[in-house]
């Protein structure tokens, strides 16, 4: 099984033009500085796509988790925007603090019986942190303000797993997958 040819037949323009996207995102996404915080905004969106286009075993997959990254930092920013709070707005001298479990607005009540209530809160930070240690493993990142940034990616990747999986078995595997693909 050949997994580079779909790589060598991808036009290079079109990487560009994917982290550009990702750029865009984060810029929206994460509190950035002068030109310096541009350029570790620049690293980590080329870190992201090359992690991806790495990682793929095609370029149906490459786009899909391209999609779902950009999707979570969207659903979170999105999120963030219509919130009175931010969850990361803790002064410095306390750790970034993780939003507590809950159920999307839009979740009819009837749905009371959800596995998504029967889930400890404690076991999403555990998911959250474990997926904070992979991206600090796998991404740039320099000082606090990296270590906070990469925590809302975190917590934006384990919300949008949380929203969108059907079943408990569902969220663990996808969390899983989505530690091995980082």
């Amino acid at each position: 099984m050949d997994t580079g040819d779909w790589r060598t037949q991808f036009p290079s323009d079109s990487r560009s033009r994917v982290v550009n996207k990702i750029m865009e995102t984060l810029i929206k996404q994460l509190p950035f500085i002068g030109p310096e915080g541009i350029n570790e905004l620049r690293k980590i969106a080329v870190r992201f796509e090359d992690k991806i286009f790495s990682n793929a075993i095609n370029q149906a997959e490459y786009l899909r988790q391209i999609s779902l990254k950009m999707l979570s930092m969207e659903t979170k920013s999105q999120n963030a925007a219509g919130s009175s709070s931010s969850v990361f707005a803790a002064d410095d001298n306390s750790p970034p603090l993780v939003p507590e479990p809950s159920l999307p607005n839009n979740e009819p009540d009837v749905n009371s019986s959800d596995w998504r209530t029967q889930q400890p809160p404690d076991s999403r930070q555990k998911n959250i942190y474990a997926l904070l240690e992979t991206l600090k493993k796998n991404v740039p990142y320099s000082g606090k303000e990296g270590i906070d940034e990469l925590m809302r990616i975190a917590v934006s990747f384990e919300e949008l797993i949380f929203n969108t999986a059907i079943s408990q078995e569902d969220y663990l595997g996808k969390i899983s997958i989505k530690m091995r693909t980082m």
